[in-house]
């Protein structure tokens, strides 16, 4: 594997009790990584592959990983500092949604009709919240698996099934 044929995953900033397991930091859930494909690990220049053995999300942008060939602490934190690549092909891209394609649409309720529209995401404590303008106020709205009931980027629409009230909340 080159390095010119991966992207950036994340960091490894510490590492994690005595057993060798690291944190990584990375924007990218790990929730849908396939472990049988390795990450990357750059030493000396070259692209060295790890299998993860288990990936506990500690945060919304952290992870706690414990890696094969890493029995402990010594190990791990040689990792400590270096960044993780995966493949461009890595099926793990295939399913990330950028959030920022939100932004622009019309956002519509099955209830109370057109909103407005997205103005942008904003993550507020690993919640994200969809600003949006609404005549001349914004609205919050959280954006939730739970209320999308059909998202066309292409008709450039987002439609939900909000609870009610929670557009008085705002």
């Amino acid at each position: 594997m080159r390095i010119q044929d991966c992207v950036i995953l994340g960091t490894i900033t510490k590492t994690h009790g005595v057993d060798g397991k690291v944190v990584l930091n990375s924007e990218i859930n790990l929730g849908t990584k396939d472990f049988r494909e390795p990450i990357f690990i750059l030493f000396d220049g070259l692209p060295v592959p790890f299998f993860i053995i288990t990936a506990d999300q500690k945060r919304p942008v952290q992870f706690i990983l414990t890696l094969e060939l890493v029995p402990n602490v010594d190990e791990a934190s040689r990792l400590v500092g270096h960044d993780v690549y995966i493949p461009k092909d890595d099926a793990l891209l295939q399913d990330e949604f950028d959030l920022s394609q939100l932004v622009g649409l019309v956002v519509i309720d099955q209830l109370q009709g057109e909103i407005g529209t997205c103005q942008s995401v904003d993550n507020v404590a690993g919640n994200y919240l969809l600003s949006v303008s609404h005549g001349k106020q914004e609205v919050l709205i959280p954006f939730a698996e739970d209320f999308i009931v059909e998202f066309i980027p292409e008709e450039n629409y987002l439609l939900l099934d909000l609870p009610e009230g929670l557009l008085d909340l705002n």
